[in-house]
């Protein structure tokens, strides 16, 4: 049988379990509970649950506050992201088409390039057939003195010399589209910027510092030297040329 002493201590027991500190529950703050259970109010009067009340409304409104700050920095962020992407496709279109205007230009240029050498053996071929010819017109006149023998290589000439003619105007055509325009060099006063003087003569008739003569013709692209003419120079009787 239990007898008093051992039902005391039982008791004291479980009061001291009773009012040992416990943590606060998760998701209140700590010092809100301290400031309820440092000013404990009479019960009877209600003002305990008041403080209650007003402890949790007040955490409430903080969660509210939280949230919405949350949202105000996600939205922020939002469109801060959409912005930088914004510029970097703006930046990134604008690079792709400054490389695009350059690799056209590359293009273009190598095109030019290959159009003019193929402008500068159109006229060596047709130099030639010139000079084909010249000498097919005193070969006819010498037959003339000896008697009529006609010469049949003389219409292939003349073909050969209309293709070459046929060929330049229509590579000059070409040529005027793409914007480039041949340099006038010959009989011009000698212009460092455009041409260059390659070899230079001696003349009485002709003044100083005028081209005499054109051994590759120039041409200006887009308003500027593509390729400067090669020319003879005339010069004064000491040979210097200004």
């Amino acid at each position: 049988m239990i007898n008093r002493e051992e039902i005391l201590s039982r008791f004291e027991q479980w009061l001291d379990n009773a009012l040992t500190r416990e943590d606060p529950p998760a998701g209140i703050d700590g010092e809100i509970l301290a400031a309820i259970t440092a000013n404990p109010a009479d019960e009877t009067d209600g003002t305990g649950d008041y403080a209650m009340w007003s402890a949790i409304t007040a955490l409430t409104q903080e969660v509210k506050l939280q949230g919405r700050a949350f949202k105000e920095l996600n939205t922020t962020l939002d469109v801060q992201a959409d912005r930088a992407i914004d510029e970097l496709r703006t930046q990134f279109g604008e690079r792709e088409r400054v490389l695009q205007r350059q690799a056209e230009q590359r293009s273009r240029k190598e095109i030019l390039h290959a159009l003019l050498d193929l402008r500068d053996r159109l006229e060596r071929g047709l130099d030639s057939a010139k000079t084909g010819a010249a000498r097919l017109r005193h070969k006819k006149w010498l037959q003339r003195l000896v008697g009529p023998d006609p010469d049949p290589g003389a219409e292939a000439v003349q073909a050969l010399l209309k293709g070459y003619e046929l060929g330049l105007e229509r590579l000059d055509q070409t040529l005027n589209d793409m914007n480039a325009r041949e340099i006038r060099a010959l009989g011009e006063p000698f212009d460092p910027r455009r041409m260059n003087a390659v070899d230079k003569q001696e003349s009485a008739e002709v003044d100083e510092g005028i081209v005499l003569e054109v051994y590759r013709s120039g041409f200006e692209w887009n308003g500027e030297v593509f390729r400067p003419a090669q020319v003879k120079v005339s010069c004064g009787a000491e040979g210097s040329l200004s």
